[in-house]
């Protein structure tokens, strides 16, 4: 028997704070916590292992914990419409599995200096 891949969506619902699975959750494999309240995310975030497509967007995150960038499986992330002023070193071992970053609209003034792992493409 095939198992189908789970969404878990809790975009929309105020939400200020996240708590992960005490356990390692391998089915979860997109998360949509947009437009919400989110101000941080725990370290241990990145217990759902198998997750391949994170948003994260139009929330209040300052900074996103170096844990997370360990995610191997994230194909697409979307962390645009927060308050990111920097992007973790680690996000830059992300570079060479990700598909799509979205980081617009925040506060960043640098990238971290090994961003050259990502695949750049930009509209002409």
């Amino acid at each position: 028997m095939y198992k189908l891949p789970i969404t878990l969506d809790l975009s929309h619902n105020k939400l200020k704070k996240l708590t992960p699975p005490k356990m390692k959750v391998p089915t979860i494999h997109k998360v949509d916590v947009s437009h919400n309240q989110i101000s941080q995310l725990p370290a241990n975030f990145n217990n759902l292992q198998c997750m391949t497509r994170l948003d994260l967007s139009n929330n209040q995150l300052a900074e996103i914990p170096e844990p997370l960038g360990l995610t191997k499986y994230i194909r697409w992330l979307d962390l645009s419409h927060n308050l990111l002023v920097e992007m973790p070193e680690s996000f830059c071992a992300l570079g060479y599995a990700i598909d799509e970053l979205h980081v617009t609209n925040n506060q960043l003034t640098t990238l971290p200096q090994a961003i050259d792992n990502f695949k750049v493409t930009a509209d002409q």
